[in-house]
């Protein structure tokens, strides 16, 4: 069991900090406890799906920053966009409203689709790792991945965070896959870098497709 299992006799910031900081920093320990449940845990799927969005947040947050002190890019900057929104949002009077609800409206929508980006991720990653001889079920992969969103925080540096989040993200796939189904090292890196062979290709295809009814 994980601390953010444990968030009621943790509390919340502590099992949050606590789970960041082991996961990325210590991770074959913190994959070898992620299935031990205690005698009163809990490893179901809430608390790393929480625990997933929150970082994800954070990445779109910074990244959303970045872009706005790299490439100017600003919301109603230029008050000559206003005609395009209904009449009602063109006062001033309203435009931070206006902005506050779509804010808000963003979000919800950026969580929805996260959602389903995670449980298409857990379910193709799963496929391979099964294929490798994994020995757990689906929910093992899902807590996998979403104890390993915590490299969302790196977001933080601008430009080459992004990098270090995808290549980190990537190492911790690979640990929690092999400590957790007990695969070799390679098993488990195949685990991973088929699925996104798989999809790139699918992609590649897809486009290819496009290009040629043009």
């Amino acid at each position: 069991m994980t601390d953010f299992d444990d968030i009621k006799e943790m509390g919340f910031f502590k099992a949050l900090f606590s789970t960041w900081k082991k996961s990325l920093f210590n991770p074959e320990i913190f994959y070898k406890e992620l299935n031990d449940t205690g005698a009163e845990g809990d490893s179901g799927i809430a608390h790393p799906y929480f625990y997933a969005i929150i970082f994800t947040y954070i990445n779109l947050v910074f990244s959303f920053f970045w872009e706005v002190m790299f490439f100017k890019i600003g919301f109603y900057r230029n008050y000559a966009i206003l005609p395009k929104i209904p009449l009602f949002f063109t006062n001033k009077n309203f435009i931070n409203l206006y902005i506050v609800i779509g804010v808000i409206f963003l979000l919800l929508l950026l969580g929805i689709l996260y959602t389903i980006f995670l449980t298409l991720l857990t379910v193709i990653i799963h496929g391979f790792v099964m294929l490798m001889g994994g020995k757990q079920g689906i929910k093992n992969t899902f807590r996998i991945i979403g104890y390993a969103s915590g490299v969302g925080v790196f977001s933080i540096f601008p430009i080459f965070g992004y990098n270090i989040s995808a290549a980190w993200f990537a190492a911790l796939l690979i640990i929690g896959i092999k400590e957790t189904n007990g695969l070799s090292t390679p098993r488990s890196i195949m685990a991973i870098l088929l699925p996104f062979i798989f999809i790139s290709l699918i992609l590649a295809v897809f486009f290819i497709k496009i290009l040629a009814a043009r």
